[in-house]
């Protein structure tokens, strides 16, 4: 048997031996959220809570799960409504942020109820709707909540959904009257399906998703800003597909089949282009409707966001340098947004607060687990949007980018010295030059949809 390195023993050892944190999770990014009427204020959802930001990534605070009244192993979906109040979906109901993000307070009317999933219009902020699909006896309660007003209240649709209806998620569209919801209806055959709404989620035209099973559910990835036709659903497991309708999710065309899970989509601001990826496929790009894929960068990915900012991406910092990377490039060079070490501590609240009160003592413990450097006593607010590293993209030599020297002295990956170059960043920057290797020996590839060959 082949030995493994000094290095990559440490990092196989580090990773193997419990060093992660107290929900048994490695501390990563998995979703990004942006204001929609303000671009600089961008909310990462974290393993360890929300990590937000008010000043397009100059500086990133956090909010401990317990200030949101959850904690363990739970992503919860999140919305930014009218003003920066945060919308936080949770096994049991909802919790809705003060626009500072120092007070929470748990919605009335959700109380009780698992929220699968959330979507806040972009148009109009102050309107969100809520969907929950709770266990019920042998099938599942799913509804909808409609809220007017940024979270202040809500209003149960009293939809009736088939109560074998696992609800997955749910959108909106230019057409304050068409929503579109997506589920596994269970059963001998469980079969997932797209429901789309014309009266505000009253009823329902259902439509099975070809290929969708309970291990392969559909998951709507964004609605044609333009048009309320135009519908673009990604398919859970392995390998990933993308699916795409132009007649509101009465037909479906497959567009792009990736070679593991496709966990990041994303369609760009005007609808005229889309990114979709996932760790073992990088990132790839197309013009919409024209489907024409090329990969355009070779990042880990495990989100995907086109803002107004550019394209956010999640990434596993121990292989591409940082935890969450912007691209003002449509998606083929990316800069270091944030990186797990770039937290300044608990956000900003007055004493009293909620969040204060909660976070405050649990800052000590996290801020050694990140090695996590205070910003007012460096004077520095973290990687800064688009700053640090470049990603291992596709420049036109076929090589990864080279990383230029960080600009925070507290980057996790960049290890450090004396008591900062700890076992935790050692093993990380082994796994990235590991990582760094094995992406170089990667070939230019590019994707055809089915029946779209010349």
């Amino acid at each position: 048997m082949k030995r493994l390195g000094g290095l990559a023993a440490l990092a196989v050892l580090v990773l193997t031996s419990g060093a992660a944190f107290g929900n048994g999770r490695f501390p990563s990014a998995g979703h990004v959220e942006v204001d929609p009427m303000d671009p600089a204020h961008v909310v990462l959802r974290a393993t360890y809570g929300l990590v937000a930001s008010t000043d397009g990534g100059a500086r990133w605070s956090w909010v401990c799960e317990e200030a949101m009244s959850f904690a363990g192993i739970w992503d919860p979906p999140i919305g930014i409504t009218a003003g920066g109040a945060l919308l936080v979906g949770l096994p049991d109901g909802l919790s809705v942020s003060t626009p500072d993000g120092c007070g929470f307070s748990r919605a009335g009317a959700l109380e009780g109820k698992l929220v699968a999933d959330l979507a806040v219009d972009k148009t109009n902020p102050a309107r969100a709707v809520v969907l929950t699909s709770s266990p019920k006896g042998s099938g599942f309660e799913t509804r909808l909540y409609w809220t007017e007003d940024g979270g202040a209240s809500f209003t149960d649709v009293d939809a009736v959904f088939p109560d074998n209806l696992h609800g997955l998620t749910v959108d909106l569209t230019p057409d304050p009257a068409i929503v579109y919801v997506s589920g596994v209806l269970g059963g001998p055959l469980p079969m997932g399906v797209v429901l789309r709404s014309a009266d505000g989620g009253k009823t329902h035209e259902v439509t099975p998703v070809p290929g969708s099973d309970d291990t392969h559910g559909p998951f709507i990835g964004a609605v044609d800003p333009a048009d309320a036709n135009s519908v673009y659903v990604r398919l859970d497991g392995a390998p990933g597909r993308l699916l795409h309708s132009a007649d509101g999710a009465k037909t479906w065309e497959e567009i792009f089949v990736g070679e593991g899970s496709l966990l990041g989509f994303s369609l760009s601001p005007d609808g005229s282009a889309l990114v979709v990826g996932g760790e073992k496929d990088g990132i790839w790009r197309s013009p919409a409707p024209a489907w024409a894929f090329e990969q355009v960068s070779r990042l880990h990915a495990r989100c995907l966001r086109w803002a107004e900012a550019g394209v956010y991406a999640c990434t596993e910092q121990a292989l591409d340098g940082f935890s969450v990377g912007l691209s003002v490039t449509a998606g083929s060079t990316f800069g270091a947004a944030a990186r797990i070490a770039d937290l300044c501590g608990p956000i900003p609240c007055p004493a009293g607060s909620t969040t204060r009160s909660t976070c405050e003592p649990r800052w000590p413990i996290m801020q050694t687990t990140l090695n996590a450097m205070s910003c007012d006593s460096t004077g520095a607010g973290g990687g800064g949007a688009g700053g640090g590293p470049m990603d291992a993209g596709v420049p036109p030599g076929g090589a990864p980018a080279p990383e230029p020297p960080g600009d925070c002295a507290c980057g996790l990956a960049r290890g450090g010295t004396g008591s900062e170059a700890s076992v935790f960043g050692a093993a990380l920057a082994a796994l990235g030059f590991i990582g760094a290797r094995r992406a170089r020996r990667r070939g230019f590839r590019t994707y055809e949809p089915r029946g779209r060959r010349p």
